[in-house]
This record gives C-alpha cells, structure tokens and sequence, in this order.
C-alpha cells in the first residue's frame, strides 16, 4: 500500500513546484518582434487592450531582434491612461502597475551591445514606480532609482540585478540616458 502512495505524493510535489516555479516568473520576453509595444506581444494580464510594454520617452525600437534603446524610457507593466498613455509620475501619485514586487526579486537584461556617444551622460536606469526620468517625481523619491550604472559596466549576456522595492501593484521603467546606447535581447522579472 505504501508503494501506491509514492507515486502520487510525487504527482503532487511534482504539480506544487511547478506552480511555484511559474509563479516565480513576473516577466520574460525576448525583443524578436517590432510589435514589442502592442498589446499583440504582450497585453496586460489586466487589460488585454492595452501593452504591456510602453514608450515613456524617445523612440525605443526593435533592430534585428534586439530592444534599441537610446535617450529613451520604456515601462514594463505600468497601466495606461483611458488615453493610453502612462501618467506621469508626482511626489505624490503614480501610475499603477501590474507587477508584484512586494518580495525581494532579480531582474535579468540580456545585453547584445551597450556603448557611449556622450561620455559622462550613459548611464543605464532601472526604476521601481517611477515614470519619468527625475527621481523627486516619485512618491519612492530618489529609492525609486534600483539601478544606476554606466554602460562601461554592464557586460555582453546577462546582467542581474536584486531589489527588494515594491508593493503588490508595481511596474518598473528602463531608461538609457542620452549618451547611452543599449541593444536588449530579452528581460526577466523573478520573485526570489
């Protein structure tokens, strides 16, 4: 009889890690299509009309199957406007997102390239719950900015970064400064 259970017991472990493993994953995506800012590569799981990734500023665009961004900001989960377009953020107010972070998490960029036209101005961002470029614009305040790095410091492949800033209703926003130039293969969001 002890036998018979073994094998559902390991069903079960089986269908429990699984779903712990999937419910890890916030985000992965590949940049292999110039739909990347259409709800048609990726909607949110909110609101099926409106994309997931969204033009904050400049014009990020999709070369070769890698994210070009250069002087440019995208949002990853930040719920547009009746408009469609992502609010700004305040000191008081920001847009909602769809993201949970409210537990420590890891965030991979897969870099093809990244190279400096204007020296001194090329640094890459990572923002939590911050739409815009200016940190006093946030109710997090300058804590909104978990990333800050020169592209001389970010490496071809995989780039990781920690935090543990956030609530249930977060998104985050990639920036490359106007002196920066990034080309992004793919992201992954992962609660850890």
């Amino acid at each position: 009889m002890m036998n018979l259970h073994k094998p559902a017991i390991a069903a079960v472990l089986f269908i429990a890690l699984t779903g712990l493993a999937q419910a890890a994953d916030l985000l992965s995506a590949s940049f292999t299509t110039d739909k990347v800012f259409s709800p048609a590569f990726k909607a949110l799981p909110t609101d099926a009309s409106k994309p997931f990734f969204a033009v904050t500023f400049g014009e990020p665009k999709v070369e070769a199957g890698k994210l070009l961004l250069a002087n440019g900001r995208i949002t990853l989960g930040a719920v547009a406007d009746a408009a469609g377009v992502i609010p700004e953020s305040t000191a008081s107010s920001r847009p909602e997102g769809v993201l949970d972070l409210s537990k420590p998490y890891k965030i991979t960029v897969k870099i093809s390239e990244a190279s400096t036209t204007i020296a001194g101005k090329d640094t890459f961002f990572i923002y939590v719950n911050n739409s815009t470029a200016k940190m006093v614009q946030s109710p997090l305040g300058e804590a909104s900015v978990i990333v800050r790095a020169p592209v001389s410091e970010l490496k071809p492949g995989e780039n990781v970064f920690t935090a543990t800033l956030g609530d249930a209703k977060s998104f985050l926003q990639i920036r490359a400064e106007s002196g920066a130039v990034l080309k992004i293969e793919s992201i992954k969001v992962e609660s850890i």
